[in-house]
């Protein structure tokens, strides 16, 4: 499968891009496109539409090509799939539960292939857990789901997917892959490191936390960190520097983190939903160290495949940037220098994954890297 990736700054330099591309030895069949909500979403379909194109694509929080960081542009990924390993999904969540959703999506899935690998982009401003929980309880905890929601500058206004027949802000699209002819890989991975001891959230609902170890979240947070950032005024975005890494039954943990609190009843709102129950430790970035770990990991989990790639896929969330800073350029060219194959991605408002025991998750602060290879 051949594939090509490419960076463009306004739809003439997309449009410009497309016509050099296509040609005898290479008529793609399927693109992604991760685009800033600068750009007019509507005339990006049009044009894949005018090419026979099958499309997918969500706006972004920063774009990521080949390894380098952008911001405010297009990014495109081309593949020439053939047809017959791929079908396209698009579902509305509006006013749809997403326990239902997910059986709908995990059925789609079921009924395209017999051995099936999700990739999603999530619009709307929320939290999937449920959608992604649904889905593996038809399908599996360690079923093959990749995916990221959609971003929008850190406007925090209204997020888009796209497809060939819409652009929606209440929507997931996406393919089913045939992982019989297409292999499929990939793994989640923050690199964060737990620090003190063990605690428990008491009282929580979705992604509000009330209180931790009976005492107000706030209270907690601020004994530990001081009014660290934002934290403490609840129309702010906080500093995702403490994220919590909420502890899995099957031995891995996920990251949530802190976005704003009301010191009214002293709670902490966090970038996805947590358990009444739920047990955690604080976590800190070690700076360089969590680049290197990060990229050893996927350069180890590369080192170990038996064939290589033709196409990469990277949802890293927006908050790991604000938390790594000019760091992060670093481990995006260490993950893509890995591979050196084409590689598209983008700043996220959270990430779906599977971890590196298999377990399938939604995360935040995550780098999640999706490896595509024609058998």
């Amino acid at each position: 499968m051949q594939s090509q990736s490419f960076i463009s700054n306004n739809l003439a330099s997309l449009k410009k891009e497309l016509l050099s591309r296509i040609n005898q030895q290479f008529k793609p069949t399927l693109a992604f496109v991760f685009a800033s909500v600068e750009h007019d979403l509507a005339q990006i379909v049009e044009l894949f539409n005018q090419h026979n194109i099958v499309l997918a694509g969500c706006s972004t929080a920063g774009e990521i090509v080949d390894g380098n960081l952008y911001e405010y542009q297009i990014g495109t990924l081309l593949m020439d799939m053939p047809l017959n390993c791929f079908k396209t999904f698009s579902f509305n969540h509006k006013t749809a539960d997403l326990t239902e959703l997910g059986v709908k999506l995990a059925d789609f899935a079921r009924n395209s292939f017999e051995n099936s690998s999700i990739v999603v982009l999530s619009s709307g401003l929320y939290h999937p857990e449920q959608l992604v929980d649904s889905v593996k309880q038809q399908l599996g905890n360690e079923v093959s789901m990749f995916g990221g929601l959609a971003g929008d500058d850190l406007k925090i206004e209204d997020t888009f997917v796209f497809d060939n027949k819409s652009v929606d802000t209440d929507a997931i699209v996406g393919i089913i892959v045939d992982r019989d002819k297409i292999e499929v890989t990939g793994m989640a991975f923050s690199g964060w490191e737990a620090i003190g001891t063990v605690h428990t959230i008491t009282k929580a609902k979705g992604n509000v936390v009330y209180q931790i170890n009976n005492e107000p979240a706030l209270d907690v947070f601020i004994k530990y960190f001081g009014h660290y950032g934002n934290l403490s005024n609840n129309t702010d975005v906080a500093t995702a520097q403490y994220p919590l890494q909420i502890m899995r039954e099957n031995g891995y943990s996920v990251l949530r983190s802190p976005l704003s609190s009301n010191p009214k009843d002293g709670s902490i709102s966090l970038a996805g939903g947590v358990m009444q129950g739920d047990k955690f430790k604080f976590s800190v970035s070690p700076g360089f160290e969590v680049i290197d770990a990060t990229v050893e990991e996927f350069v180890y989990m590369k080192n170990n495949q038996v064939t290589n790639a033709d196409a990469l896929i990277m949802f890293s969330c927006k908050g790991r940037h604000a938390s790594l800073g000019p760091l992060i350029e670093d481990e995006l060219a260490g993950i893509y220098n890995a591979w050196h194959k084409p590689m598209l991605g983008f700043l996220s408002y959270g990430e779906i994954g599977c971890v590196k025991n298999g377990s399938c998750d939604f995360h935040n602060e995550t780098c999640t890297l999706l490896i595509l290879k024609e058998k």
